[in-house]
């Protein structure tokens, strides 16, 4: 178990890396529970869901309040689709096992990884970017990233950006300020309540963790509003097949 000023410094620095890129970033947090910290991928996931319960993205959406203001209906259709689906994900997760668990969440960071790193996945610069996801995808992004979120203790943004940039060709500010606001409410709910019943939630975490990640979250969404996002793309997809590659010669070691 890592000291309080690791957690401390843990939630700030993913904080910051939440609001610059409009994410979450739970799979930093989870991997550094698991790896760094000796925590059992189920509790880190638990934990991370129920950090999620609380408005922990409000100080980043206060630098994108224009483009949350005209997103008001999408941003609904994701929490209700979100919270509800995200409870069939932690379904799974225990059904699935812990190990199992902890090989398909390596499996998902490469994935999103190697998206990243695509050239050319994005549509033409020359093609009118959108700044609204049509009702009915909007739900079923909502349902799939759900589902996807309970199982592996994630948030909506490290889905949905990438989403939104490469299917959608949505405007950075409108995709980012679409996710943070998803991420507002407790959109976890679903999850929560089955890690919950599992015993799965180590709530001194939880607060030490939302309190440091909450406040270096308004600098990390200032900063980002100016930020390169092909530079980002990069060292996120890097570090999350990083991630990944340590995961897996964990597994390998412990087998």
């Amino acid at each position: 178990m890592c000291s309080i000023w690791v957690i401390i410094l843990l939630g700030l620095l993913v904080g910051y890396v939440g609001g610059y890129a409009g994410i979450g970033g739970a799979p930093f947090l989870i991997a550094a529970l698991v790896l760094g910290c000796g925590i059992s991928q189920y509790t880190a996931q638990g934990t991370v869901l129920t950090m999620m319960l609380g408005p922990m993205s409000l100080l980043g959406i206060l630098t994108l309040k224009k483009e949350v203001k005209t997103q008001w209906k999408s941003i609904l259709i994701g929490v209700v689709s979100y919270a509800v689906f995200s409870y069939v994900g932690a379904e799974l997760a225990f059904r699935f096992g812990e190990l199992s668990v902890k090989k398909y969440f390596a499996i998902m960071l490469i994935l999103i990884g190697i998206l990243q790193l695509i050239p050319g996945f994005s549509p033409p610069e020359h093609i009118e970017k959108t700044e609204q996801i049509p009702p009915w995808w909007m739900f079923i992004i909502g349902m799939i990233t759900g589902i996807i979120g309970g199982l592996f203790g994630i948030g909506a943004g490290v889905l949905m950006i990438p989403i939104f940039l490469m299917i959608f060709n949505m405007k950075k500010n409108h995709a980012r300020a679409l996710s943070l606001a998803i991420l507002l409410p407790p959109v976890s709910l679903g999850a929560f309540i089955k890690y919950q019943q599992e015993g799965a939630i180590d709530w001194k975490l939880v607060i030490i963790l939302f309190i440091s990640y909450f406040i270096a979250n308004y600098f990390g969404a200032h900063r980002g509003s100016k930020a390169n996002l092909k530079v980002f793309k990069r060292v996120y997809a890097i570090l999350l097949i990083g991630i990944a590659i340590v995961y897996f010669l964990q597994i390998k070691y412990n087998s």
